[in-house]
């Protein structure tokens, strides 16, 4: 996970169901990107139940730190990217790992690139709109 000027290899494994969202995910890993509660001002936003986190799945809930780890490109909280996880991923207790401090906010989303993940790639990559 994260960007490297060296070549990354991303291997897919048919393990199930998984769609093109999950496809699009992987491929934000291989293009340098993290998770979106990853980011240092994610408390603002969400909250982090560590106590129902799978033990041993812990490290998927830490925060980076910018400019050492992730890239700071200014953009907002991004509720609706395809590198947020859901509310219950990697939950012990069936309880939600993650909670948006505003109600009514969806998380986990993997059925497109957002907006902000398109604005994302093309100002990491120097790409023109």
């Amino acid at each position: 996970v994260g960007f490297s000027f060296a070549p990354n290899t991303m291997t897919l494994a048919y393990s199930g169901c998984f769609g093109s969202g999950t496809i699009q995910h992987e491929l934000m890993h291989v293009l340098g990107f993290y998770h979106e509660q990853s980011r240092p001002d994610r408390d603002t936003y969400v909250t982090i139940n560590q106590t129902n986190i799978e033990s041993g799945h812990e490290h998927n809930f830490n925060k980076y730190r910018w400019g050492t780890t992730v890239y700071n490109q200014n953009t907002s909280y991004d509720f609706d990217s395809i590198m947020h996880y859901g509310s219950n991923y990697f939950s012990s207790n069936e309880q939600p790992t993650i909670t948006p401090k505003e109600a009514g906010i969806r998380i986990g989303q993997r059925e497109h690139l957002s907006p902000i993940d398109i604005a994302e790639i093309r100002s990491f990559y120097g790409c023109a709109d």
